[in-house]
């Protein structure tokens, strides 16, 4: 066992049982936290840089499970790893999914989370040979049907105008693809006369937003360089469109 496996193995150990004293019930913070670290522990290079697991798996006591599997939970743990993914400057290959699961074996006040590479690229989940197909709450966006089947949105980022004409115009959004421009079915709508009419588009791959200019007149910029092909943005990203200047944040 490496130094920083045995490192993880004793922190882990220490926090469960501490969470055994202190604690009857499972916190969500603490989900939270074990998934944070889970993301960020089992970073490895990808072609394109460091990618991360899709699939997470956590463990909990029948108790904790009954009081937690709510799909308002699930989203605030799906919304926090897509944000992890854009503030670590990282990525993630196929579809994300986190799996709630109750084990008896487990005392209340205690969870584990695993992290997998699974490959879900064609709309079926592949789950780890030892997970159980009983207690398993999973989130799976394409089984949520909101009223009208309007597809389930996490808005993860904004653009905020910080100069321009159209200064203080914003707009959130996450994995939806995106055009900015002058013409009024945009996304981002630009009253910018040195803009055109369809300027730029953001596009959602590997859990990434990447900028691409629409063969616009005056071109796209980002932090002062003219975008000649696809350009990752990066929190705090500064974008010019003519004399509009947009700012792209994790929210």
């Amino acid at each position: 066992m490496s130094i920083g496996n045995l490192e993880s193995f004793l922190e882990k150990k220490i926090e469960g049982f501490f969470n055994r004293k202190l604690s009857s019930v499972l916190e969500p913070t603490e989900v939270i936290k074990q998934l944070e670290r889970e993301v960020l522990r089992k970073r490895r290079k990808g072609q394109d840089g460091l990618i991360v697991p899709n699939f997470y798996y956590v463990e909990m006591a029948p108790e904790d499970y009954q009081r937690l599997c709510a799909r308002r939970f699930l989203d605030e743990l799906y919304i926090m790893v897509e944000k992890m993914v854009i503030s670590n400057d990282i990525f993630m290959n196929g579809q994300l999914e986190i799996t709630l699961n109750a084990n008896e074996e487990f005392s209340q006040g205690t969870c584990e989370v695993r992290g997998s590479f699974v490959d879900n690229s064609y709309g079926e989940m592949e789950y780890p040979v030892d997970t159980p197909e009983c207690h398993t709450i999973v989130l799976n966006k394409s089984e949520f049907k909101p009223p009208l089947n309007l597809p389930v949105e996490y808005n993860t980022v904004s653009l905020l105008a910080i100069e321009g004409p159209d200064i203080d115009s914003y707009l959130e959004f996450g994995e939806k693809q995106i055009y900015i421009g002058r013409r009024v079915n945009n996304d981002f709508i630009l009253t910018d006369t040195n803009a055109s009419r369809v300027h730029a588009y953001i596009t959602y791959e590997q859990h990434r937003h990447f900028l691409y200019d629409a063969e616009s007149l005056n071109g796209t910029f980002v932090n002062g360089q003219r975008v000649v092909a696809p350009q990752l943005l990066r929190s705090g990203d500064e974008i010019q469109i003519g004399e509009t200047v947009l700012v792209y944040e994790v929210i």
